[in-house]
């Protein structure tokens, strides 16, 4: 529905174009009317139609000066004008004034009908034709944001051939062929939303002095600083805006400049102080939070997010760590993987492989990409058809979502509303297939987690209970000695949990 306003300072003019909107137009609403130019100019200000018939000869301000006041503020306004005269010189401004069109008083009934039809398919056309612009615009930018990502990821474990890296400086207009790696992390024991938020302020904080291009790896950040001006002060820019966040203990990164050629080498620089911050246990015990966190990423997360976390992980562990060790963790996350998966539908679809005799035999990181795309592949197509063989779909899908936001509030209608089913019907769907009442999953479910994050001797119980979604810590030990048989307090020793 467009809104259209009357300028006219003749009674019987305003209320003819109110017959005629009320008895005979469906898809224009009279939104206001207005007697001399000025009220004109304070209507339209507050009303903003989408069409204006406006008198030209009125007491004041006439209509001509009014919709040159009004234009730089419109600019997409249509007005019509309509006066008693036919004057070549009044039709001369009208033109230059961006008029839609121009009637002769006295208007009939059907003339006014006519030009509202030109005025709705113009409309229309427009409309469409900014919904296409935003449309290309949104595709152009998610695509964009997709090549950043890759190219970005891809600085860990190997340097961009020349054609890839003018591509890339042409699509976010860089005129150097030599950059720095920087990396932001150690924030890793909070909500994975508070840290994007803390990565974007930083971000935003850098780039108002500093252009870079960004992306996240993990629980960490990278950033590329193309050299098209001095980089001096860079670092001392990134304590200052870190400082901010010390109570996380964040940890900055910082690689040399190098030509394109050598980028990995300033990726290596700017990763060496997240290696010598963590000693050998604490890298196991890491390296085992995080196997466990893709292997429920892939159980849970739709497949695009899940082919993408488990991407991540590989290209990570193969740019960190050794050849053969790198192979030894993705059997670790396949073996993971594999126990979890139906016995009646491996069996059935042939994929009973060995992790181990067909992961470490490989030799090189191409013989590795081509054996993890297949095998991915595959599971995958394992993975959802065990859920739609094992469970409904609306109790698939509120397990899914459990699985995403058990750190926040979660109550029995508000997840069976979203997965369009009643609460009776949900609970019953638990009851039959998971033996177990909703909120019992919940709980396990969020134990679970709390037995994760108590594993890090640095995260207070108090923490603990926020992070998996309980808000007062006495009933969440009250919950986790129901699941575990002790309290949180009496665990001696958090990395035996």
């Amino acid at each position: 529905m467009f809104r259209v306003m009357i300028v006219d300072d003749e009674e019987p003019v305003l209320d003819s174009f109110s017959f005629i909107f009320n008895k005979y137009v469906s898809d224009f609403t009279l939104c206001g009317k207005a007697r001399s130019g000025s009220e004109a100019i304070k209507e339209i200000k507050e009303k903003t139609p989408d069409l204006v018939f406006m008198d030209i000869q009125m007491p004041g301000i006439d209509g001509i000066e009014t919709i040159r006041q009004l234009r730089p503020l419109f600019p997409d306004m249509i007005f019509i004008l309509a006066t008693a005269y036919e004057r070549f010189d009044i039709a001369q401004k009208a033109i230059h004034l961006g008029v839609f069109s121009y009637l002769v008083k006295p208007v009939s009934r059907n003339k006014i009908l006519e030009e509202l039809e030109k005025v709705k398919k113009f409309l229309d056309e427009r409309r469409l034709e900014s919904e296409n612009l935003r449309s290309e615009e949104q595709f152009l930018e998610k695509t964009r944001s997709e090549m950043k990502k890759k190219f970005l990821s891809s600085l860990i474990w190997k340097n961009p051939e020349e054609d890839k890296w003018n591509d890339f400086c042409h699509v976010f207009s860089i005129s150097s062929d030599r950059a720095a790696v920087y990396l932001i992390g150690g924030i890793s024991n909070i909500a994975e939303d508070l840290r994007e938020d803390i990565y974007c302020e930083i971000t935003r904080n850098i780039q108002y002095k500093f252009n870079c291009l960004t992306t996240d790896l993990g629980d960490k950040l990278l950033l590329l600083f193309p050299e098209q001006r001095q980089l001096t002060d860079l670092e001392n820019k990134f304590r200052t805006v870190l400082s901010d966040w010390s109570q996380y203990n964040p940890i900055l990164g910082a690689g040399g400049v190098y030509h394109f050629s050598e980028m990995t080498k300033s990726f290596s620089e700017a990763f060496q102080p997240f290696s010598d911050a963590e000693d050998e246990e604490n890298k196991r015990n890491k390296e085992q939070r995080r196997i466990l966190s893709v292997f429920k990423g892939i159980l849970t997360s739709e497949r695009n997010k899940g082919e993408d976390l488990f991407k991540d992980f590989w290209i990570d562990k193969f740019k960190m760590d050794s050849f053969d060790v790198a192979k030894g963790k993705m059997v670790a996350l396949f073996t993971l993987l594999l126990q979890d998966m139906d016995n009646h539908i491996l069996i059935q679809s042939n994929f009973n492989i060995d992790p181990a005799e067909e992961i470490m035999p490989l030799e090189t990181i191409e013989e590795w990409q081509d054996w993890a795309a297949n095998s991915m592949k595959e599971l995958f197509n394992l993975l959802e058809m065990q859920k739609s063989h094992t469970y409904p779909k609306p109790l698939k899908k509120a397990l899914s979502y459990i699985a995403e936001n058990y750190n926040h509030q979660l109550q029995l209608t508000s997840v069976a509303e979203d997965c369009l089913v009643t609460g009776s019907y949900l609970s019953r769907l638990f009851s039959e297939h998971l033996d177990t009442k909703f909120i019992d999953y919940v709980n396990r479910y969020r134990i679970n987690q709390a037995v994760i994050l108590l594993r890090d001797k640095n995260i207070s119980i108090k923490e603990a209970s926020f992070l998996v979604g309980y808000q007062d810590p006495n009933y969440f030990s009250r919950i986790f000695r129901k699941f575990m048989g002790v309290s949180p307090s009496d665990l001696e020793k958090r990395g035996s949990v």
